[in-house]
């Protein structure tokens, strides 16, 4: 069965030998990282039968012969639909909900007890940032604040479950209805989203980027929130204005913001290019990490496992688990 690992993530060295070691089916593989090697795409897609990848771009050369195309992540913002061949189905992975919603506790709980500011000043020794042994300000608590959480699929669930053991009251928006709101009181229609705004001390966005999402936090809606508010960001920077976002940081007009995904990523030319072309770097407020709040080794090991599996399943000829839609 000729697979092809492609592109930044499933072709990535010690991605694709994982999953392979996880397989039992005999499958005959090439691995190509550089989607722009024309040279070696076209004859690739051209045989293969099955794509393990996240990236599927309008200008990709025929593939008449792909039957599934497995991502090794949750969304789909980078597959091209459109011009996926007729009868492809695509299947995604979970098992990193758990992960990044460990992940975003980490980095309220972070922010309420000043915890980052705190130890970089006890290192240098002073003692009175923490309201502590040395006197200072106190730091905050998250017990009993509101949580809003844009996106309540698996990752929102998630967190909700975490945030509520902590004590907070988690509030939501979601695209569509919602039958069991789990740990949350009240969900709102994301139509509605700017009712729950005002409410939050926190505003965690685990959404998926679509047509309704793209800026949906813009500068109207950063100014309905509370100034002390914190944002998180764990599902796509898209879902945020880029400029309103590091004007209402700048400013102070929202407490501070914890992000992990951005709006430009490296590329071969700029291994260490930065995730925006504003310097939210400068800012004191923000909690940067490029885009790692999933990559634990228990999230890590689940994804792989989901991958191997239907690639296990796909040459037996059993159903797929994980399907997103078929072409």
């Amino acid at each position: 069965m000729k697979t092809v690992f492609l592109g930044s993530f499933g072709a990535r060295p010690g991605v694709w030998e994982a999953i392979l070691a996880k397989t039992t089916e005999k499958l005959d593989v090439s691995v190509l990282f550089d989607l722009d090697d024309a040279q070696r795409l076209i004859p690739l897609l051209a045989d293969a039968e099955i794509v393990v990848s996240h990236i599927w771009k309008k200008d990709f050369p025929a593939a008449p012969r792909v039957k599934l195309l497995q991502s090794v992540a949750a969304g789909l913002d980078l597959i091209d639909v459109p011009s996926l061949p007729a009868g492809v189905t695509v299947c995604n992975v979970s098992g990193h909900e758990q992960a990044i919603a460990e992940y975003v506790l980490m980095t309220m709980l972070a922010w309420q007890h000043r915890l980052i500011d705190i130890v970089a000043a006890f290192r240098g020794g002073v003692w009175s940032t923490g309201g502590g042994a040395g006197g200072g300000p106190t730091h905050g608590e998250i017990m009993g604040k509101t949580v809003g959480i844009v996106g309540y699929g698996k990752i929102g669930r998630e967190v909700a479950k975490r945030a509520v053991g902590f004590g907070c009251t988690v509030i939501a928006a979601n695209r569509s209805p919602v039958a069991d709101r789990g740990e949350a009181s009240e969900i709102y229609p994301l139509a509605e989203i700017d009712r729950m705004l005002p409410r939050c001390d926190a505003v965690v966005i685990a959404a998926g980027l679509g047509p309704e999402t793209r800026e949906l936090i813009d500068a109207r809606r950063l100014a309905l929130m509370k100034p002390s508010a914190f944002l998180v960001n764990i599902g796509r920077a898209g879902i945020t204005d880029e400029e309103a976002l590091f004007a209402a940081l700048r400013d102070g007009r929202i407490g501070g913001a914890a992000i992990d995904v951005w709006w430009q990523y490296p590329t071969a030319a700029e291994p260490n290019r930065r995730g925006s072309r504003l310097p939210f770097h400068e800012l004191p407020s923000v909690i940067m990490t490029p885009h790692c709040s999933s990559a634990t080794d228990g999230a890590r090991d689940r994804r792989f496992s989901t991958v191997a599996g239907n690639l296990d399943r796909y040459v037996r000829g059993q159903p797929l688990t994980n399907v997103v839609l078929t072409t």
